[in-house]
């Protein structure tokens, strides 16, 4: 789609064409028809509000690798130009993790002057919720020189994702293509000559924020350019009280962090304040000053203190979950079935027929799940964190069809069950989930049940988190038990509408925002150990290579099963149907793998 730009009001052709260009993923969807609300002293008001109809977006991406290309032709590349965009889905707070990146590209030059309050990734970077936009952000930037071939680009796609510096808490790949656009001419304007100057990408909490947890740090995160922070002359401050800030500086940035000793009070106002200087010998000087607000939280229910016990209490300290499941026919006549989340409880128990691939569990009947709960019925890209493996001992939704019928009707159902250590403080967990499941503090007959905040409560929309809230008063480990019931209630693949079912991830949101999987690595996310009860005694597999014209051979004892990653850290997956001896291709990626038991 490609037409030629026309001057606002009087209709004057400008030269300059737009062309979109779109690259789609299995999910994408268009919309043009979803009413919207921004506020009125917004950005995206006062730029768009008379002149555009901002009712719906061009396009609303629903898998991984979705984007958008704007591309601006024609341009003066003596002259310089502002651009400004926005989006907006109109679908509320259920909503405000889809979230769109928008990125410039193809200039020679540029000065980013996006919304305050969006993300800002770098100078050509910047997220922001387009699934609930009510703030009204816009994308812009200034002095924009284009390429000498006249040409720029505005690039809309998913969030890069937390890990690469994108916006915390924002889903993996669901967002929205920019929706309306404005491209100005520009009187020229002095400013600092590109690579001279420092640039505060982002502060937390963030500016004007009114909701800020209680055991919020204080994060200043500034890019180079030409120079660097000189180390020695940071100062940060709370109140007006100087505090001492821990740096983290490589060559591209520095991350000056004052972690609180003790949890802010709920509603109590604050203002931070850091200055430094860059390593020029002019010794340029940046201050920069901020307020926020801590939200509601002493209300939250405190886990029971008389369930906690001790790292040294443990006989075995292995990091992980112990899974139980059990896959179904609720039409058996003869044997125990299940028919909701509470069966769980007493099932594993009793004489029933299972479906799932028992090679899975051990002789007490769990499978040890050592990295993180991330699971999808057919390994699918479904929740908000990539690298979703199948549940264990279920091959996939196939599995699920009894041995001569045609559809589905295995029901399944899984506890995970593990001790996670806490500190002193307030935490955010998060269950994405589509199917039935609940959260219990304890295991077996002990366990009480946890229940999720109901101002949040997502329903059984797609890939939504259920958002679970409590305070911790005396640190150690707690014992907490997950279940999750599928009963066959969606669908498994993406679909147009976005629908999908049976996608289990449990996370804990940190102070800054950031979702971590429970049991990643990361340090802030929240460790968990495998009950000692559940853990057999087993040989260690043995594992050896050879080769064999020009093929690698791996080989490996009864005891285990053959796993790969691209990665040494992991995700880890489980290599279908593979047995030993066990031949791998040689190809140009490097892969790693191991044997589990």
């Amino acid at each position: 789609m490609s037409s030629e730009l026309l001057v606002f009001g009087s209709g004057d052709g400008t030269g300059v064409t737009a062309t979109y260009e779109e690259t789609l993923s299995e999910g994408s969807v268009f919309w043009t028809s979803d009413a919207i609300t921004y506020d009125d002293e917004s950005d995206a008001a006062k730029l768009f509000g008379e002149a555009l109809d901002l009712t719906g977006n061009i396009s609303y991406g629903d898998a991984p690798g979705w984007h958008m290309d704007l591309i601006l032709e024609g341009l003066d590349p003596n002259r310089k130009y502002v651009f400004a965009g926005t989006a907006m889905r109109g679908g509320g707070a259920g909503y405000a993790e889809r979230t769109t990146n928008w990125k410039i590209m193809g200039a020679e030059s540029y000065v980013y002057a996006s919304s305050d309050g969006a993300w800002k990734v770098s100078e050509d970077s910047v997220e922001f919720s387009t699934g609930h936009n009510e703030a009204g952000y816009v994308a812009k930037w200034t002095d924009i020189v284009p390429g000498a071939d006249g040409k720029i680009v505005i690039r809309t796609s998913h969030s890069v994702g937390e890990a690469n510096g994108g916006l915390a808490g924002a889903h993996a790949y669901k967002g929205y293509a920019g929706g309306v656009f404005m491209l100005g001419l520009q009187v020229d304007s002095e400013v600092i000559a590109a690579g001279e100057s420092l640039s505060i990408l982002r502060v937390f909490p963030k500016e004007n924020e009114l909701e800020a947890p209680p055991n919020s740090p204080l994060h200043v995160l500034v890019e180079h350019d030409a120079h660097k922070v000189d180390l020695s002359s940071v100062k940060m401050f709370l109140d007006g009280k100087k505090v001492v800030p821990v740096i983290q500086q490589d060559e591209e940035r520095t991350l000056i962090v004052h972690e609180s000793t003790a949890a802010f009070e709920e509603f109590s106002d604050h203002t931070a304040k850091v200055e430094f200087a860059d390593d020029s010998d002019d010794q340029r000087q940046y201050t920069k000053s901020w307020d926020f607000t801590i939200m509601e939280w002493t209300h939250y229910e405190s886990l029971p203190v008389d369930s906690v016990i001790k790292l040294t209490d443990l006989s075995k300290k292995e990091r992980g979950f112990a899974i139980r499941l059990a896959a179904i026919d609720p039409l058996d006549p003869d044997k125990e079935v299940i028919s909701q989340i509470d069966d769980l409880w007493w099932i594993w128990d009793e004489d029933y027929n299972d479906y799932s691939d028992r090679s899975y569990f051990n002789s007490k009947g769990y499978y040890l799940e050592r990295d993180q709960i991330n699971y999808q019925r057919d390994g699918g890209t479904i929740g908000n964190k990539a690298g979703e493996k199948l549940f264990p001992g279920i091959s996939g939704t196939s599995a699920l069809i009894p041995e001569g019928e045609e559809f589905t009707r295995i029901h399944f159902g899984l506890e995970a069950t593990a001790f996670l250590e806490l500190g002193v403080g307030y935490y955010h967990m998060q269950i994405t989930t589509t199917p039935v499941h609940s959260l219990h503090i304890g295991f077996g007959e002990d366990a009480v049940e946890l229940f999720p905040d109901e101002s949040a409560n997502p329903g059984m929309e797609d890939a939504k988190a259920w958002q679970y809230n409590f305070i911790v008063e005396k640190p150690g480990l707690y014992p907490f038990t997950l279940l999750y019931y599928d009963f066959l209630g969606g669908s498994s693949s993406l679909t147009a509408s976005g629908g999908s079912a049976s996608s289990l991830e449990w996370l804990n949101v940190a102070p800054i925002g950031m979702r971590f999987l429970i049991n990643d690595d990361d340090g802030r996310a929240i460790t968990a150990y495998i009950p000692p009860n559940t853990i057999t005694e087993v040989k260690p597999a043995e594992m050896s290579l050879s080769m064999q014209d020009e093929k690698v051979i791996v080989t490996w004892n009864e005891a285990g099963f053959l796993q790969e990653s691209e990665k040494v850290t992991g995700p880890w997956k489980d290599v279908v149907d593979a047995g030993s001896p066990y031949t791998i291709a040689p190809h140009s990626k490097a892969n790693f793998y191991r044997v589990r038991h």
